[in-house]
């Protein structure tokens, strides 16, 4: 079996959520300590568990999708099922699952800054950091012949710029319908496949070349961006 180490995963989010679940543990392992009679250990987290769920909505906050936990529905379950037996012994773990919700919060939130510091959002390489295994794909029949040099591309991508995106985004969205008026003047007639991005990112984006082969398009799932280079970013066909 071969491992691609090239697949992105967010780290950040992950390395977040396992200190999210470490501090969660700690706690309940010092409630647990501090019961007199203490309770099944496999007990004592299905209620934790059960006590994480709860109503909640999600918005906008920092640049970032959040859950904010409202009614605490696992709680009030179990506070049912057990409010004739043991409630006592287990109403603080139950509080503990549902407070979690918050704990989380803190970690995305502090996830999401620690991100933008490491991974830059706005420069292409961080999208296009792995080249090994990229290839350029002709999407449109009237694509010149262009040939993919990894080496002419990395140099060429560490110096485009950021370039004006006005009548590019309406451009792209209207040259996807076969009856836009923009479908037939194939501005990005080519794709660049396979290429990957740094470790770790968790990031994701489709890159398009324009027909000169100076410019760049890299589509997210919640944006785009343009850059232009100063000089053709592959090898292009030569017009007689």
């Amino acid at each position: 079996m071969q491992i691609d180490w090239h697949y992105s995963w967010n780290v950040v989010d992950a390395a977040a959520g396992l200190l999210g679940w470490l501090v969660v543990l700690a706690l309940v392992i010092r409630q647990r300590q501090k019961q007199e009679t203490r309770r099944p250990i496999w007990k004592i987290l299905l209620v934790t568990l059960a006590g994480f769920f709860s109503l909640s909505f999600k918005f906008p906050l920092f640049g970032q999708i959040v859950n904010m936990a409202l009614l605490p529905l696992g709680l009030v379950v179990t506070y049912l099922f057990l409010r004739n037996r043991s409630w006592t012994d287990y109403r603080k773990f139950a509080w503990i699952g549902f407070t979690a919700n918050y704990l989380f919060l803190v970690t995305a939130l502090l996830a999401g800054f620690i991100h933008g510091s490491f991974y830059d959002r706005n420069d292409p390489s961080t999208y296009l950091a792995h080249l090994e295994k990229a290839k350029l794909v002709a999407i449109h029949p009237s694509a010149r012949e262009a040939t993919f040099d990894q080496e002419l591309f990395s140099s060429s991508l560490a110096e485009v710029k950021a370039s004006d995106m006005s009548g590019t985004l309406d451009w792209y969205r209207e040259s996807k319908s076969e009856d836009g008026t923009q479908y037939q003047q194939e501005r990005f007639p080519y794709a660049l496949l396979g290429a990957d991005a740094r470790w770790g990112s968790g990031l994701h984006a489709s890159a398009y070349l324009e027909a000169d082969g100076k410019g760049l398009l890299l589509a997210t799932k919640d944006r785009y961006y343009y850059y232009r280079s100063e000089k053709p970013m592959l090898r292009m066909e030569v017009s007689e």
